[in-house]
């Protein structure tokens, strides 16, 4: 048995692989890389396997070990599928901001009127950004939650899930970029300031990206540069997926997440767009997931 049994060893390989070619990717567009963050990640990356060593060989602790390496691959994660988002948008092609409006308008989605009724009051801006921010913290808690409660194999799958959607949203984004509907729409002044900054605090690196002249990669300073499809909205299903089961916590949580989803438009800044295809590639990662199991016979029972 190895430490890398968990979430797997082709889970890991392939996180390696991303990460390399995330930084080989900055490298060949001149982008300088600082290094020392990285060597910190790395270093703590390396104290879990250590703890995850500990708890697999010399005291036996299945829960502790889990623990210790699905917050390694949370970190290992957010050091490679992270950092690829950068070269992808710095290579990516014409922006799609028009037609997602177009898609909008075709439905009769007024994005001005439906943000500003969202964040009409203090009340409701202050709970659209609670469910936004929860999103990343629920993601760390799952990993205790599903370990404690003797759900490892769901973690595992949650994990994989998790990364493997994030590699998708890389491709899409770089496929059919956006600056998001705060600029596109040329969101007024008084409406813009009640808005939260995810749809535009990004567009600084963004557009450096894309004119060549982002100089230097320094990953605490990194933003959430993806516009489509949404990542919050994969993360709020795939979460609530992955907690359901649990008594008590399940339905609330599920709740919540389908507040993340809605939380996107005033704190995040997305397009309808962006919503419905992050949800979209959410469920058709649970689909193929869970699509062996709905293939198995059913049990026949003895008479």
């Amino acid at each position: 048995m190895s430490i890398f049994d968990f979430p797997s060893k082709a889970a890991w390989q392939v996180s390696a692989l991303v990460a390399g070619l995330a930084f080989a990717l900055l490298a060949h567009l001149g982008i300088a890389i600082a290094l020392a963050p990285i060597l910190a990640l790395a270093g703590l990356i390396c104290g879990l396997f250590a703890l995850a060593f500990v708890y697999t060989y010399w005291r036996p602790d299945p829960k502790l070990a889990a623990c210790a390496m699905g917050a390694a691959y949370l970190l290992g994660m957010s050091g490679s599928a992270g950092p690829l988002t950068y070269p992808m948008a710095a290579l990516s092609g014409p922006l799609q901001d028009h037609a997602f409006i177009a898609f909008e308008r075709g439905l009769g989605f007024d994005w001005p009127a439906i943000a500003a009724s969202l964040t009409a009051t203090p009340s409701l801006r202050n709970l659209w950004q609670m469910a936004y921010d929860s999103s990343l913290l629920q993601l760390v808690a799952s990993v205790m939650l599903l370990v404690f409660t003797g759900r490892r194999a769901r973690l595992a799958d949650y994990l994989q899930m998790v990364f493997l959607t994030l590699l998708a949203v890389n491709a899409l984004s770089c496929l059919l970029p956006a600056i998001g509907p705060i600029r596109s729409y040329g969101i007024n002044d008084d409406l813009a300031s009640l808005l939260g900054d995810g749809g535009v605090r990004h567009l600084a690196d963004f557009f450096a990206l894309r004119d060549g002249s982002f100089a230097l990669f320094d990953m605490p300073k990194t933003e959430g540069i993806v516009t489509f499809p949404s990542f919050h909205c994969v993360l709020a299903v795939l979460t609530a997926w992955a907690l359901w089961p649990l008594r008590w916590l399940g339905l609330p949580l599920a709740l919540l997440n389908a507040l993340v989803l809605v939380s996107t438009i005033p704190q995040g800044g997305h397009y309808l767009a962006d919503i419905l295809a992050g949800t979209g590639l959410a469920l058709a990662a649970l689909a193929l997931h869970l699509a062996p199991s709905l293939r198995q016979p059913a049990p026949v029972l003895a008479a």
